[in-house]
């Protein structure tokens, strides 16, 4: 863009002689074609955006780096997450405090009906559908499935004609941050931290993938593998930061 754009002391010296090298020996300048000023315009203000960009990452980290979060950040780096997903998951959760009582999870248990859930795809949809089930004793962890609310992660169901819809609820943003970490850490080889946080993923990848049908076809892909993923890296977080959050207090 900065070629582009005519903002040769924003390019690198060599970059800039090669790409005004390339373009004059295009077919566009034996043509006679020039580069319209309208791109020129647009490519200036891309970058702009840049600087921009730059300016703001650069605010935003000495924010996300403040002391008052160093606890945090610990449990990020066993993560591996970026600047970006760091502040995104920051604005959602601080203070972490809020989703416990007494320094602990909110873990309620009842006895009710356990109905059997079959989930189905179709057209990119997870239809359920309940059956009769068994009565037993079942916990809740109210702290986790508030906190996977918070970060987008959560679920509801949604009537959908004589079906019910499975979709996701809370913060989208967050979402997408949860989706772009599993497809460019996890489902990418030796993305992952070189430590038991990795270690875990890996694993837990593995064994989804081991999941097929009579024919040997594996039964999760794509985006139904990549919610599994990201619900347990959402799962392994509260886990980190409910440890780190009592071990601070203790």
């Amino acid at each position: 863009w900065g070629w582009l754009a005519q903002r040769e002391l924003e390019v690198h010296p060599a970059s800039y002689k090669s790409l005004t090298r390339q373009y004059q020996q295009s077919a566009a300048v034996q043509f006679g074609f020039s580069i319209d000023p309208f791109v020129r315009l647009h490519a200036y203000w891309l970058c702009d955006i840049a600087l921009e960009e730059q300016r703001l990452e650069a605010v935003l980290k000495s924010l996300v780096n403040d002391d008052q979060f160093a606890k945090y950040n610990q449990v990020f780096d066993l993560f591996k997450f970026g600047l970006r997903i760091r502040a995104r998951l920051l604005s959602r959760i601080y203070p972490f405090e809020a989703f416990l009582v007494d320094g602990k999870p909110l873990i309620e248990r009842e006895v009710r009906e356990v109905k059997k859930k079959e989930v189905t795809r179709e057209n990119g949809k997870a239809v359920v559908k309940f059956l009769p089930g068994d009565v037993k004793r079942v916990k809740r962890n109210r702290s986790r499935d508030a906190f996977k609310l918070r970060l987008g992660m959560g679920t509801v169901l949604e009537q959908s004609g004589d079906k019910l819809v499975e979709k996701g609820s809370g913060s989208a943003l967050c979402r997408m941050n949860f989706w772009q970490y599993t497809i460019t850490k996890i489902e990418i080889d030796k993305r992952l931290p070189n430590n038991p946080i990795g270690e875990e993923i890996a694993l837990y990848k593995a064994e989804l993938k081991k999941n097929v049908d009579a024919s040997g076809k594996q039964l999760l892909n794509g985006k139904h593998l990549q919610s599994k993923l990201s619900s347990k890296v959402a799962n392994m977080l509260f886990r980190e930061l409910t440890k780190a959050i009592a071990l601070a207090r203790s």
